[in-house]
């Protein structure tokens, strides 16, 4: 991926959690008022949150149209990896929106496991392969300043601290 390419998608990471962050703050109530926003298109916020969703899997559309005239639809298996590995992340996200935090103790049933403990072992593993990984065969490859989570998460079954 080039650099100019890595830095739209932070960008995109950015705006996302920026986003996140005030929609979590709107009530239910609030979807119906109406919204002065142009992209609302005389409607209610609602009206402007869906047309958002819309207008972005249009244009994700898009692109992926010019990768398939241009023939780069992530054949490398690198390429695709990363693309399957965002996408579980962002199912495993959407899992825990709309939780409380005392959603977060509680326990699955017929599992001695809480959504907390499930969240910090999938952390705690990626950190550990992933940080194996860039420890290992790719350290003499990657930059210095590479991003960081700076995460410190044990794993709740083994016990074991991963320092990002």
């Amino acid at each position: 991926m080039g650099k100019q390419t890595d830095e739209l998608v932070q960008m995109l990471f950015a705006s996302l959690t920026e986003t996140l962050g005030v929609l979590a703050h709107l009530s239910d109530a609030e979807l119906d008022d109406l919204s002065e926003h142009p992209c609302a298109m005389g409607g209610t916020e609602r009206d402007l949150i869906t047309h958002n969703i819309d207008h972005e899997q249009m244009h994700a559309g898009q692109i992926y149209s010019l990768r398939y005239s241009m023939r780069k639809m992530q054949q490398s298996q690198v390429d695709r990896l990363m693309a399957e590995t965002m996408k579980a992340r962002a199912n495993l996200i959407s899992a825990l929106i709309g939780m409380d935090d005392l959603d977060l103790d509680k326990h699955l049933p017929d599992d001695d496991w809480t959504v907390r403990q499930i969240v910090e072992h999938t952390l705690y593993w990626e950190r550990h392969s992933i940080d194996d990984l860039a420890n290992g065969k790719l350290k003499s490859r990657l930059p210095a300043d590479r991003p960081r989570s700076g995460i410190d998460v044990a794993d709740p079954l083994e016990g074991r601290l991963v320092r990002g």
